[in-house]
């Protein structure tokens, strides 16, 4: 199975297409607080509440292991 990094996620919906063909999401980057509860409250990907331009690939990379 293909894993996905999303980024600028929102509350999913294009990650849930993917999971829906096969893929499986591992982390999701997310800077507003209100899609990062919703994420967490309705799946186990990890998820990183901060702005994109702040996350390095490193941290996105670990948190998806």
């Amino acid at each position: 199975m293909l894993r996905v990094i999303s980024l600028f996620t929102g509350i999913g919906g294009l990650d849930f297409g993917f999971e829906a063909a096969g893929f499986r999401t591992t982390v999701a980057v997310e800077m507003d607080k209100y899609s990062c509860r919703t994420l967490r409250a309705n799946n186990k990907w990890a998820v990183i509440e901060n702005d994109i331009n702040s996350v390095s690939s490193r941290d996105i990379l670990q948190a998806g292991d």
